[in-house]
């Protein structure tokens, strides 16, 4: 994986479990998006894989789709990206690695 740097040469700030936790919160709780989209972009994920889920996740947003694991699943599919994430085995273990998606806002602003 190619190492992310700031124009100064410096490795960007990274937290790969907090994403994951809220890529989980996303796809657990109805509204949680519509709270993080003017927040966070596809570029504010360090991790390519999580980057990738949150691809998804935005278009289905965008759409005004639900946005659950088996819709993400299914977006995933059709950008040819859902083997490259994990499958769908990996989108499942997002998703029960959060126990609650109520400080869903605070996590973004890290």
């Amino acid at each position: 994986m190619p190492t992310i740097t700031d124009a100064a040469g410096k490795l960007q700030p990274q937290d790969i479990e907090l994403e994951e936790a809220v890529l989980g919160a996303l796809m657990l709780e109805k509204d949680a998006y519509t709270i993080v989209c003017d927040i966070l972009v596809p570029d504010s994920f360090y991790e390519p894989r999580n980057r990738q889920i949150y691809e998804a996740i935005s278009q289905l947003g965008l759409n005004q789709r639900p946005i659950d694991m088996l819709t993400v699943t299914e977006q995933l599919r059709q950008n040819n990206t859902l083997e490259e994430v994990g499958g769908a085995l990996h989108i499942t273990e997002l998703t029960a690695r959060v126990s609650s998606a109520a400080h869903i806002e605070y996590h973004a602003r890290i």
